[in-house]
């Protein structure tokens, strides 16, 4: 590191300290106040040594008393080769020199690295970052310096974290910075802007692309495929411009059990999160596109090189303030706690809506077009229609977040068998009758089948399906914000306690069955329930009701014996502690 006069002046300053309590004493008293030093601790500027040697303090003395100018003492001595950088060639200075000329955001690893793969700049001792950074500052090449602006500075803040992935998701648009080949006059250039969402607890990037119609549509394609990638998030949080203020996303994102949140208008610094991700993608890749001018890139050339940067790069380098690569923090999220829905059923949801009217005949009007409702509970009702442009014979009907079934055009229809057969279709509102409960048979095996099976989330309808999502929703929170309280000590594992996956093997191998989602969810609800889970509990439990020929398919009868003979057998062993 290179010395200043100030730094020198604070050497002085603590030599200074002990020559003045020494320079006047007799021999014997120096001595002693010599020795005392010496076996003290001292905060020494610039300087790992917290003790000092009577030669030290002896040298200092002569020093003083040689000197006949009492400002220069003591000053430390200056390098006689600053400012030369040995470990540098010529043609090292003035590559280092045109590249961060070039581009001011090329860290000094960058530059580094740049040297050893050219063979006119890569010598047998490659420099070290200290030694280019020292060069650079020295010819006031510094990013300070060629990146000053005299911003005001912003309002004090309060810095958050989401507590795990997949809580809270940002995005964001960057400004027209990046010009591509337009797609339908290629002579010409267009805009291009990236849209970027990004995980707040890791800082991964779950979707990135530049567009050049930024609007609704695209932002929604791109949501759906982080979606679709990595599970839905449980909160999006993005500013109030208009591709993120439409009807469709909202409404989306409510069936799908994710709240939307905005700041407030203009204040970009609460974003800072994604904004510095946006500025640190301008700065290392954005500035390394522009600075080749005679290529002209494609939006898809564009899209490409951002993927591999994101994913050779930005993913895998360890972030400064989490201590962690965003793609390593990110996956560390367990697979079982991500809430998934079916492409098809997603692909569904995201599609355009719009609200009308079902009329008291059951017909709704939209694109000037008239669709019959098949469920008559709709009608003379408000709903929600979502639509695809290529299919205009049908929409798809919603009301409060509940999917109700296709509604297909209707022409009026004069012909009176023809009506007849088209009223049979239409599903009349249920009406309730409370049967006598002495009439009411038992829950038979075949029952409880059918049940297991419309339980299986590959037949669930999508209803069941957004339903089961949001459920998992709170119980993923549960499971993760749990803690401890801070007098209680970090419980061990005994011999025979059993871990989630264990459970879920032993009950599998026992029943001699495979598990379906919802059945695992239901497991694991029994096992977050209780403290502890003993293996000879589990065996005996299962033991004991498959002799009495409990059915293996009734697997709630099965988890509700187990979690009483597992309470039993706690208090069991509390009471013998007591004793």
């Amino acid at each position: 590191m290179r010395r200043t006069n100030n730094d020198r002046k604070s050497k002085k300053e603590f030599r200074m300290g002990i020559i003045n309590q020494i320079k006047d004493l007799t021999p014997s008293e120096r001595g002693i106040l010599v020795e005392k030093f010496t076996n003290e601790i001292h905060k020494m500027p610039f300087s790992k040594k917290y003790t000092l040697s009577r030669a030290t303090i002896y040298r200092w003395l002569k020093e003083y008393h040689a000197n006949n100018n009492a400002g220069t003492a003591l000053m430390g001595k200056v390098r006689f080769d600053n400012d030369t950088f040995k470990a540098l060639s010529e043609q090292q200075k003035n590559a280092v020199t045109r590249w961060r000329y070039d581009n001011p955001y090329r860290s000094l690893n960058d530059l580094r690295e740049e040297l050893m793969e050219h063979e006119s700049t890569s010598c047998p001792q490659i420099p070290s970052t200290a030694t280019i950074g020292r060069f650079l500052r020295s010819k006031n090449l510094s990013r300070h310096d060629l990146t000053k602006n005299g911003k005001p500075p912003c309002k004090a803040r309060l810095a958050f974290e989401a507590e795990y992935p997949q809580q809270i998701w940002m995005a964001d648009t960057k400004g027209p910075d990046v010009y591509v080949q337009d797609p339908n006059d290629p002579d010409n250039m267009v805009c291009a802007r990236p849209i970027v969402f990004i995980d707040d607890h890791s800082r991964f990037l779950t979707a990135a692309k530049y567009v050049i119609v930024e609007n609704e549509d695209a932002i929604m394609d791109l949501f759906f495929d982080a979606v679709l990638r990595f599970g839905i998030c449980e909160i999006l949080y993005c500013d109030q411009g208009s591709p993120y203020m439409g009807n469709r996303m909202k409404r989306a994102a409510a069936i799908i059990g994710c709240r939307v949140l905005h700041p407030k208008r203009g204040d970009c610094p609460a974003k800072g999160k994604i904004e510095k991700v946006l500025l640190t993608c301008h700065q290392r890749f954005e500035h390394e596109m522009m600075v080749n001018k005679d290529i002209k890139p494609t939006l898809d050339e564009y899209n490409k090189y951002l993927d591999a940067y994101i994913s050779q790069d930005y993913h895998k380098n360890v972030h400064s303030i989490t201590g962690q690569a965003p793609e390593e923090r990110f996956f560390s999220f367990p697979p079982q706690l991500r809430r998934w829905i079916g492409r098809d059923n997603l692909m569904l949801i995201f599609l355009p809506v719009r609200k009308a009217k079902v009329s008291k005949v059951g017909l709704v009007r939209f694109n000037n077009l008239k669709y019959l409702v098949g469920d008559a509970e709709l009608w003379d009702k408000e709903v929600e229609i979502r639509y695809r442009a290529s299919e205009s014979h049908k929409v798809f009907v919603w009301r409060k977040d509940k999917y109700y079934g296709e509604a297909f055009v209707y022409t009026e229809e004069n012909d009176f068998i023809k009506r007849q057969e088209l009223m049979e279709k239409i599903t009349r509102v249920p009406e309730i009758t409370l049967p006598d409960p002495t009439t009411v048979p038992k829950y038979s095996r075949l029952e409880r089948i059918l049940h297991k099976y419309r339980e299986e989330v590959e037949t669930m309808d999508m209803n069941e399906q957004i339903m089961f999502s949001r459920e998992k929703k709170n119980m993923v929170r549960a499971t993760l914000l749990k803690k401890d309280s801070a007098n209680e000590s970090i419980p061990v594992k005994r011999e025979n306690e059993l871990e989630y996956d264990q459970l879920v093997l032993l009950l599998s191998r026992l029943l001699r069955k495979s598990f379906a989602p919802s059945e695992r969810f239901a497991i694991h609800t029994l096992f977050r329930s209780l403290v502890s889970v003993d293996e000879k509990v589990v065996r005996s439990t299962v033991g004991r009701l498959l002799g009495n020929e409990v059915p293996t398919e009734d697997l709630k009868e099965y988890l509700e014996e187990i979690r009483l003979a597992s309470m039993i057998d706690k208090s069991s062993k509390e009471r013998k502690v007591d004793k």
